[in-house]
């Protein structure tokens, strides 16, 4: 957006006192394990979160020489910003191991470059999505937990209530809120199972050594109890004149169509009473006859999540038990078939997702697939842990570039964060 000369570090003490670096050093930004100016910035967000990465020196680049090192002085660790919702992070903060001692693995963030520009905080991120829903006013923590006592009373023995009130209130989950609320997307978690250990999946970690952001549920909730809480949410919809919405496979559980009958009968149940209501699954698109069935039986809205479209690296990433990409593009035509809302989730890493095979990939596989939307999300893990344990790639192009590249080859696809509800004219 300007000379990226002016950007200068932003770096931080073992206590998280951060300062500008002064004498002569340009901030930096990292795609892979490659650095470079940070190029595409804006002023940092409301609602971001700066941090210090613990045990990882940041690194600079001199002025006069053009030599990128580590700063010295007591503040010389790296910083990173965290973005709040509807925004794309671009570069990665420029960071490295200790090399005097082991580093421990870093929490489940989307770490995003940051540098100071006169006494601004600015990051190498994009607005990528502003629907009010999720982006706009929220009713504060007093309401929400108001509405989950309301509901706990309401429905004591119910497994979904006890799992999204810890969601809503410990982990501020917008979409178990939302169920609370009755508006917006309202959470139906389905599954204690899943059938892929992926790398930066947020309820299970099995050996990064880094906590799960929001542990998954313990036991599988019954389709009655399902049908129950969904209803609930679709009536105060329905009552208020909103859109109703509810979905399966949040953040806390595994996968979704490992439950394939009981939702076929939860689908079946909610979209026969309330036939204008969008009932989407969030899925990892592993069995495609599975989902088939449950868009026969009333789901009409899919989010199928993609890191990347190439089996060597799609493998390294979910490490998947029993099925492939295959298996996933079938699913994607499964949608396209039955008529069902079609987005992809495309999990996106610096480095990696602009890689230009990468790149020129994901842009062919959006063009044959009916894609309705494309939700481009900043994959939240440790950057050096995952590149550690994916294939080496070329230099990427840069994700503005990525995201430029995809807007003009695909046109006609929609790109933001968020799954919006159907209109009632295309509801079932």
């Amino acid at each position: 957006m300007s000379r990226p000369g002016c950007l200068r570090p932003l770096l931080s003490d073992n206590s998280g006192e951060m300062v500008a670096v002064t004498g002569g050093w340009e901030a930096l930004g990292q795609s892979g394990l490659t650095q470079g100016p940070i190029i595409d910035w804006i002023p940092l967000p409301k609602r971001s979160t700066l941090m210090h990465l613990p045990d990882r020196p940041g690194l600079a680049r001199r002025r006069s020489t053009g030599q990128v090192g580590p700063v010295p002085g007591a503040h010389s660790l790296a910083v990173a910003a965290v973005l709040p919702v509807g925004y794309l992070r671009l570069q990665l903060p420029v960071h490295q191991r200790r090399q005097d001692r082991p580093s421990p693995t870093l929490p489940l963030y989307g770490y995003t470059a940051v540098a100071d520009r006169d006494g601004e905080i600015v990051v190498a991120a994009r607005l990528s999505d502003d629907f009010a829903p999720w982006t706009g006013p929220r009713p504060g923590r007093a309401v929400v937990a108001a509405e989950v006592t309301r509901l706990q009373r309401r429905m004591p023995r119910s497994r979904v209530v006890a799992q999204l009130s810890i969601c809503a209130l410990e982990h501020n989950c917008l979409t178990a809120q939302n169920t609370f609320l009755g508006g917006g997307e309202g959470a139906l978690p389905t599954s204690a199972a899943c059938n892929a250990d992926c790398l930066g999946c947020i309820s299970l970690q099995t050996d990064s050594g880094a906590p799960a952001s929001q542990p998954r549920m313990g036991r599988a909730p019954s389709a009655e109890d399902l049908v129950a809480v969904g209803a609930q949410h679709l009536e105060r919809a329905e009552r208020a004149g909103l859109p109703g919405m509810v979905s399966f496979g949040q953040g806390c559980e595994g996968e979704p169509l490992l439950r394939e009958r009981q939702l076929m009968r939860v689908a079946s149940e909610l979209s026969g009473s309330f036939p204008s209501a969008t009932i989407h699954v969030n899925t990892n698109g592993s069995r495609p006859e599975a989902l088939r069935r449950l868009m026969r039986a009333g789901v009409n809205s899919c989010r199928i999540s993609v890191f990347s479209f190439d089996q060597r690296l799609f493998e390294a990433y979910y490490r998947p038990r029993g099925y492939s990409i295959d298996d996933v593009l079938g699913s994607c035509r499964v949608a396209a078939e039955t008529g069902a809302q079609l987005t992809i989730n495309l999990l996106t890493f610096p480095g990696v997702s602009d890689s230009p095979g990468e790149a020129a990939r994901t842009v062919r596989r959006l063009l044959e697939l009916e894609v309705g939307q494309l939700q481009l999300r900043s994959l939240n893990v440790d950057p050096l842990w995952l590149l550690d344990r994916v294939p080496e790639l070329p230099p990427g192009i840069g994700i503005g570039r990525l995201v430029d590249l995809i807007r003009s080859s695909v046109p006609r696809l929609a790109l933001g964060n968020f799954t919006r509800p159907l209109a009632p004219a295309g509801a079932r």
